[in-house]
């Protein structure tokens, strides 16, 4: 009979709660929240580094607008070419084509190992910092450089950036590309730190 109590005491009783299982499950809870919330910060800052890329084709300088959840962007894309042109013995005399207009970075007809360079003026009218990069793109891109590619221009500052077609490395013939001028904007102060 004795055996028969014990075995109901035994049954009838509670099994204890292992108390490290519940600190454990709260510690879970909030490594999976803290993860969680870095996964959407990551996702956000890789949005905000990918820069708009425009297909269309241009033939004068076009402007065109994006923004996405951390920045606004204003990107200025130049139609851009070159041509690299031999010059025979006796003909150093002859002119060199020259492309002076503002909505186009054209470096006109370049004789083999020299280069040409343009200027863009930019001026921050913003009232917040902006970073500035250019891109470069079709077959025109392994001869052209810049003094300033990425930087930072701060409100109401001024900069010149060089653009130089060097065409020491070129075969005689046409280079035609653009020439990207991209600008970022952050919606928030704390992107700055990003930068």
């Amino acid at each position: 009979m004795w055996v028969t109590i014990s075995m109901k005491e035994r049954s009838g009783s509670k099994k204890k709660e292992n108390p490290k299982k519940d600190f454990s499950l709260f510690y879970r809870i909030i490594l999976l929240t803290i993860s969680f919330v870095f996964l959407v910060f990551f996702i956000l800052l890789l949005a905000g580094s990918i820069t708009p890329y425009y297909k269309d084709s241009i033939t004068n300088m076009t402007f065109k607008t994006y923004t996405n959840i951390l920045y606004d962007y204003e990107i200025v894309i130049y139609p851009s070419n070159a041509e690299v042109s031999y010059v025979e013995p006796g003909q150093e005399k002859l002119g060199i084509g020259v492309v002076t207009d503002l909505w186009n970075l054209n470096f006109g007809s370049i004789p083999p190992n020299s280069s040409y360079t343009r200027y863009i003026d930019l001026t921050n009218i913003g009232e917040k910092d902006a970073k500035v990069v250019f891109k470069v793109y079709g077959n025109i891109t392994p001869f052209v450089g810049f003094d300033y590619k990425n930087f930072i221009l701060g409100s109401k500052e001024n900069a010149t950036v060089k653009i130089i077609f060097n065409s020491i490395s070129a075969e005689v013939g046409n280079y035609t590309g653009r020439i990207d001028r991209i600008v970022k904007i952050p919606k928030y102060n704390f992107l700055y730190a990003l930068w």
